[in-house]
């Protein structure tokens, strides 16, 4: 029986590599697109390539069973030095380009990796679930919520069109580029209480929903045995934190991390997002912040 193929662009990013790297541990046969890559590793079940997506000319890249599109630039478009406009045409320019590529080599699947970020700070009543309407107008928000609406009908069968919108995610191998130039909560405590700085979280003490980043994988490959929703997808895991207990429990594990609570003026968070009631995932295992924190201080030290 051969193996099963899948083409994730934005692997040379956070979720990208996590679910490049998650696929191949699955047995699927990888090919990973990026316009760089932080690193020259190959092999493992993984090719790599290097192609500009929104650039003219198409890269030439092998027919897949799936297709997932994770290439998105998410730093805000003043961090850029750009207009909006362009920010907004850059990540279409991609998604163009990948449906062009769908459309001729006809994938059973094509999943596309929407975020929680197309809501707004005032969108639920203290959680988000699937039936909740996005009203998020940044552009990264107008950018995701608009290949959303476009996904369903862009590509007809038999490609399968999963829409599945991200959480707060962690995990190893979180770092700063081009593209992301910020990481996550998480991230930025550890880097700060590695680096001796205080651990600061915001006075309100928001909640977050937490996917550890190497569930990714293991969650979409089920995903992908039952047919699309109608709907954009949440999948995320359960566990839900407050800032503080995230700190708390980086300053327990981190030998002489300083905790400094309510040291910065609240803004607007929104409210956690709830995962959709999938049928595939049904006993799914989701790994826990604590455990997931356990694993990423244990693959960083194997790193360094």
């Amino acid at each position: 029986m051969s193996r099963r193929h899948v083409l994730v662009t934005g692997a040379g990013g956070f979720v990208g590599s996590a679910l490049s790297r998650g696929f191949a541990r699955l047995g699927w046969e990888v090919t990973a697109v990026d316009r760089h890559f932080d690193d020259a590793e190959q092999g493992g079940g993984i090719r790599r390539v290097s192609a500009d997506l929104g650039a003219a000319g198409e890269p030439e890249l092998p027919a897949s069973d799936v297709v997932i599109h994770g290439a998105w630039v998410t730093s805000d478009p003043a961090m850029l030095g750009i207009h909006p406009a362009e920010y907004v045409a850059q990540n279409l320019r991609s998604l163009a380009a990948i449906l062009e590529y769908a459309g001729r080599t006809r994938p059973h699947a094509f999943v596309f990796l929407s975020s929680s970020g197309v809501f707004s700070a005032h969108d639920g009543a203290g959680e988000l679930n699937d039936g909740i309407q996005p009203t998020g107008t940044s552009p990264y928000a107008a950018a995701k919520r608009a290949a959303e609406l476009l996904l369903p009908s862009a590509l007809p069968p038999p490609t399968a069109v999963h829409v599945v919108r991200l959480g707060y995610l962690f995990g190893p191998g979180e770092r700063a580029r081009a593209s992301r130039a910020t990481v996550s909560l998480v991230g930025r405590l550890l880097e700060a209480a590695r680096n001796g700085r205080p651990l600061v979280v915001p006075s309100d003490n928001p909640r977050r929903d937490w996917t550890f980043s190497q569930d990714l994988a293991p969650a979409l490959d089920r995903l992908l045995t039952e047919a699309p929703r109608d709907h954009p997808a949440h999948l995320c895991s359960p566990h839900v934190r407050r800032d503080r207990e995230w700190a708390d429990l980086i300053a327990s594990s981190v030998p002489d991390a300083d905790l400094v609570p309510a040291a910065v003026p609240a803004r607007p968070a929104k409210a956690p997002m709830v995962a959709s009631d999938l049928p595939a995932l049904g006993g799914f295992e989701w790994t826990t912040p604590e455990a997931g924190l356990e694993l990423l201080l244990e693959a960083e030290a194997i790193s360094s």
